[in-house]
């Protein structure tokens, strides 16, 4: 016992990382071998609210604004970490898809891509993507005229999504945005400020 509190003492720096290797070792073992926050063994349920938000993607990629809709219930709430809009809002999902389709409009090439997932997190409804977007700003939206300039843009997303009717209904995102994003939403502040003048 002696021993082992002076190898503890001596050299705690590594037996704290040993402990933590086997802990971690633990984990991607109870974890089906992912070492992961999110990983769990996959139920029908999650594979079916993961497949919807793999669908949202999927309409992105192909620009079809019916299969976007339909991942969403009749509203759904948005919480922007990056607060570049109001953080938090609840919208109804054809405005969801019209500002989605102005979006792929500027950006007529943009093509989705994941880091990670779209996953289920354990004993949860919250489905998690770490995504990225690549393409050109070579198309006119919303009245601003294109620059033609590439764009790259990504972002971390989780998904709210009901397990009985597979529609999302809450989303939180951070990420990046992309020059048309920017001067789209100068151009709303200066309306809204004309507006009020």
């Amino acid at each position: 016992l002696s021993n082992m509190k002076t190898f503890r003492s001596v050299y705690r720096p590594s037996y704290v990382c040993m402990t933590l290797l086997i802990s971690l070792a633990t984990t991607m073992v109870t974890c089906g071998g992912r070492a992961d926050a999110f990983s769990a063994v996959p139920t029908k349920s999650a594979i079916q609210m993961e497949d919807t938000v793999r669908r949202y993607f999927q309409g992105v990629n192909e620009k079809d604004p019916d299969m976007i809709r339909s991942c969403f219930a009749e509203e759904a709430t948005i919480r922007d970490v990056c607060g570049m809009n109001d953080s938090q809002r609840t919208v109804k999902a054809q405005d969801l898809v019209d500002r989605c389709m102005d979006f792929l409009r500027a950006h007529p090439d943009c093509v989705v891509k994941f880091h990670y997932g779209p996953e289920c997190g354990r004993d949860s409804r919250w489905v998690v993507a770490h995504w990225y977007e690549t393409g050109t700003w070579s198309g006119e939206s919303c009245g601003l005229a294109p620059t033609n300039q590439p764009m790259a843009v990504e972002g971390q997303t989780r998904f709210l999504v009901n397990p009985e009717t597979n529609v999302i209904t809450d989303f939180v995102v951070t990420r990046t945005f992309t020059d048309w994003e920017k001067a789209f939403l100068d151009q709303q502040h200066d309306n809204k400020a004309s507006d009020d003048n």
